[in-house]
C-alpha cells in the first residue's frame, strides 16, 4: 500500500463540521461517489451518488455485553485518513488484477472503537472495529436502510422458508428465490419474509445501487425486513446463535429449534463485515464491481495454492445420469461413471462430479457398493480428469480431518458441500474452518446451498463457488416461473456478489408454451443459445455443464464452444444491459474475447457497443435461430468479422440468446 500526504487526502475526504455534530465526508478519487458519518445523538450514515442522496441518514451501532451501545453519545477522539492503492493479484477472479484506488477514514470514538469508511470509484462502505480484551457477545446491530423516498424500484430475494409455520425458525433459509421487482413501499412488512442480499435498487435518475456486505468471518449475515412502521426504511436482522441442545441434525440438514438472545460470541479485538454500496450510472456497470473481493480479509492460509485449478464440471444430478446408447444399466453406478470420466476427457473437460448417491445414504465414510470411489479416482487421474465429491455439511461436522484426509489420499480433488441453508455465527465460521482444513488436503470446496458469497474465496483461496441462487436445478420440478427474466436479474443483483453455481448448459430447450418440469428427463425455459451465453456471462469458476454426456455428443458442435469457454477471466465489461429484460457481458481471456447476450420472453434487437475492443476479430458466432420461438433449439452457427469500436446488432428470440467467441485477426 501506498499513502498520499495528509492534507491531499483531508480535501478529498471533505471534513466539515455542523454545529452540535460533526460530520466526515468521505469522498472517492472521482468525486462522484461519498459516503458520510455524522455524530449526533447516535452515528449516523448516508450515501451519495453525482450529489443525490441515495441513503438516507441512518443511525448505525453495535451493542456489545458490558461495553454498551457503540454508536451512542459518539464522541470522536481521533481521525486518520489515507489512500488505498496498489494491485492485488486475482488468479481465480473475472479480472486478472484489481488496481485500487479509493480513500479511508478511520474514525476512532470513546470507548474503544472505530468506524472505517471507505470510498471508491465503483461504491463506498463502512464498518466497525473493536478493541477489547478476551472474547465479547455481540447482542445487536443496527444496519439499517432509510431510503429518501419510498417510491425508488427494488428487485427483492425473500425468504420463503418455514412462512406458513410459526414455529419454525424463519432464519433457516437456502437463497434461493427468484427476485421481484417492486417499490421500497411496497415490500412486504412481514417479519417471516427476510430480506436477503444482494438487494438492487434503482432512482429516477438511472443510478443504480447494489447493496451487500464483504469480510463476513466469525459472523452473522446482514439480512433486512421492512417493519411497517416506515414505508422507505429497511431494517436489519441478523441471525442468533443457535441453542446447540436444540438443533435437530437429520445429516441433511441441521435444524434450529431455539437461538440465543446474541448474534456472535467473538474475539473483543476484530474488524466486522463491511456494509457494501455499490453504484453505477448504468445497471450494467454493477457487474465490474471488485468492492466485494477487494474488502475481504486477503489469504489467511499458509503456502501456495497453485494446484487450486478452476474448469467445468460434467454433473451427473440434474440430468438424472440419463445416458443412451450402451450397453450397461445406467445410472449412480461404476460403468456410468466411467462412461462420464471417457466423455469428459475427450472433451477436454476438467472434472466430475460424484453427487448424492456414491456413498450409502448420507454416510460420507461408507462408499456404495454400486460406486467403486477409489477406482474411479484412480481411473480418472490417469486421463487428467479430476473427480468431486458432494456430500451435506452435518456429515462433515467435526469430522473434516477424518474424511479429507480419506478422500484426498484416495487423490480426490474437492468436494461440494450442501445445504447449509443458514448464515449465523456457527455456519459462517463453519466455512471458514472447513476451507482451512480442506486445504491441508489440498482440496477444492464448492460451497452449495448457502448465502451470496462475501469475498471469502480470497481469505481461503480454495473456496471455488458457491450456490445463493435460483439455478437451474430448480427447473426439474418448477412450473410457472420466469426463468427467463429471472436469468437477466441475477446479472444485477446475485452477481454483483460474486460468482455464482447456477449449472447451466442443457441442451433439451423449450418455449414458453412448450416448457413442462420432468424431474427425470430435465428441460429449460428458452433458447439453446440461451444456454450457451449462460457459459460465459455467469460467473463461475467451476462451472457445470448440466446435461447429459448423449445429449452434449448430439449436439457436439454446441459442446465444442461450451468447453473451449474459460472459467476465470483477465478482464469482464459490462457492455448492456436493463435488470429484467436483457444483459449483455464481454469477457476476456488472454487475447480471446467472449460476448454473450440474453433476453427475456420479448424478443428484442439490440445494438451493442463496441468500444471496448480495438482492432478487427474473426468471431466464432452462435444465434437463435429464425424458428426458434418454435422450437427453441434451433440455432445458427458462422463465422464473421467483427470490427472493434463499431456498433454490432443482436437478435434475440423469445428467451433468447448470442454469444461469440473473438479472436484478433493478426
Amino acid at each position: 500500500m501506498r499513502t498520499r500526504p495528509l492534507f491531499t487526502l483531508l480535501l478529498a475526504a471533505g471534513f466539515s463540521a455542523t454545529l452540535g455534530a460533526e460530520t466526515i465526508a468521505l469522498k472517492s478519487p472521482d468525486g462522484k461517489n461519498e459516503i458520510q458519518l455524522t455524530t449526533e445523538a447516535s452515528l449516523q450514515y448516508s450515501v451519495i451518488r453525482n450529489g443525490q442522496v441515495r441513503v438516507a441518514p441512518t443511525p448505525i451501532s453495535l451493542t456489545v455485553e458490558g461495553r454498551g451501545v457503540l454508536g451512542a453519545n459518539p464522541k470522536v477522539n481521533g481521525k486518520q485518513t489515507r489512500a488505498v492503492t496498489g494491485v492485488l493479484k486475482t488468479p481465480v477472479y473475472k479480472k486478472s488484477e484489481i488496481k485500487e484506488n479509493g480513500n479511508e477514514a478511520a474514525v476512532s470514538f470513546e470507548g474503544g472503537y472505530q468506524v472505517i469508511l471507505r470510498a471508491y470509484n465503483d461504491g463506498v462502505a463502512y464498518r466497525f472495529v473493536t478493541a477489547f480484551d478476551g472474547t465479547v457477545r455481540v447482542t445487536d446491530e443496527m444496519a439499517a436502510l432509510n431510503f429518501p423516498t419510498p417510491d425508488l424500484t427494488a428487485y427483492v430475494g425473500y425468504n420463503w422458508a418455514n412462512r406458513d409455520d410459526p414455529k419454525q425458525d424463519k432464519l433457516q433459509n437456502s437463497w434461493e428465490s427468484i427476485y421481484e421487482k417492486t417499490k421500497v413501499s411496497q415490500i412486504a412488512p412481514d417479519k417471516s419474509r427476510l430480506i436477503y442480499l444482494p438487494l438492487l435498487l434503482e432512482y429516477a435518475d438511472g443510478v443504480c445501487m447494489c447493496v451487500t456486505e464483504s469480510d463476513l468471518l466469525d459472523y452473522p449475515g446482514w439480512n433486512l425486513y421492512r417493519d411497517g412502521k416506515d414505508s422507505a426504511r429497511l431494517s436489519p436482522w441478523l441471525a442468533p446463535y443457535p441453542v446447540s441442545k436444540t438443533v435437530v441434525d437429520t445429516q441433511r440438514q441441521r435444524i434450529i429449534k431455539g437461538r440465543e438472545p446474541w448474534l456472535a460470541e467473538t474475539a473483543g479485538s476484530r474488524s466486522f463485515p463491511w456494509r457494501v454500496f455499490i453504484l453505477a450510472d448504468q445497471p450494467i456497470k454493477l457487474v465490474e464491481s471488485d468492492l466485494v473481493y477487494e474488502l475481504a480479509t486477503p489469504q489467511k492460509l499458509k503456502g501456495d495454492f497453485g494446484w487450486v485449478k478452476p474448469g467445468k464440471v460434467a454433473w451427473d444430478w440434474w440430468n438424472d445420469w440419463n445416458i443412451s446408447g450402451v450397453n450397461f444399466r445406467a445410472g449412480c453406478n461404476t460403468q456410468t461413471y466411467k462412461y462420464y470420466i471417457d466423455f469428459a476427457q475427450k472433451n477436454g473437460i476438467e472434472y466430475v462430479i460424484f453427487d448424492e448417491g456414491w456413498s450409502v445414504s448420507l454416510k460420507i465414510m461408507e462408499i456404495h457398493p454400486d460406486v467403486d470411489v477409489p477406482a474411479l479416482v484412480k481411473y480418472a487421474n490417469a486421463r487428467g480428469v479430476g473427480i468431486i465429491l458432494w456430500c451435506s455439511w452435518p456429515q462433515l461436522v467435526g469430522r473434516q480431518h477424518e474424511v479429507f484426509k480419506r478422500y484426498g489420499d484416495m487423490g480426490v480433488k474437492g468436494f461440494k458441500i450442501d445445504f447449509m441453508d443458514r448464515d449465523d455465527q456457527f455456519v459462517v465460521k463453519y466455512l471458514e474452518e472447513t476451507a482451512a482444513i480442506a486445504a491441508e488436503y489440498k482440496l477444492m470446496v464448492d460451497y452449495h446451498g448457502m448465502f451470496k458469497p462475501t469475498g471469502m474465496q480470497r481469505t481461503c483461496p480454495n473456496i471455488i463457488n458457491f450456490e445463493g441462487v435460483h439455478g437451474l436445478e430448480q427447473l426439474k420440478w418448477e412450473n410457472g416461473s420466469d426463468f427467463m427474466s429471472h436469468d437477466c436479474k441475477i446479472v444485477f443483483t446475485r452477481m454483483v456478489a460474486g460468482p455464482l453455481d447456477y449449472t447451466p448448459g442443457s441442451m433439451l430447450n423449450q418455449t414458453k408454451k412448450g416448457f413442462k418440469a420432468n424431474y427425470a428427463l430435465p428441460t429449460t425455459q428458452g433458447t439453446r443459445v440461451h444456454q450457451m451465453a449462460l457459459m460465459s456471462l455467469f460467473e463461475a469458476p467451476l462451472q457445470m455443464l448440466c446435461d447429459t454426456p448423449t445429449q452434449y455428443m448430439r449436439n457436439q458442435e454446441c459442446t465444442d464452444f461450451m468447453v473451449k469457454v474459460p472459467t476465470v477471466w483477465d478482464e469482464t465489461v459490462g457492455v448492456a444491459g436493463s435488470a429484467e429484460s436483457y444483459a449483455a457481458v464481454a469477457r476476456r481471456k488472454g487475447d480471446v474475447w467472449y460476448l454473450s447476450a440474453i433476453g427475456n420472453w420479448e424478443p428484442r434487437e439490440l445494438k451493442l457497443d463496441l468500444g471496448f475492443l480495438k482492432g478487427k476479430y474473426r468471431a466464432e458466432v452462435f444465434a437463435d435461430g429464425i424458428n426458434a420461438d418454435r422450437d427453441a433449439t434451433d440455432y445458427t452457427r458462422a463465422t464473421q468479422v467483427i470490427e472493434g469500436g463499431a456498433p454490432l446488432t443482436v437478435k434475440l428470440a423469445p428467451g433468447g440468446g448470442w454469444t461469440a467467441r473473438l479472436e484478433p485477426v493478426k
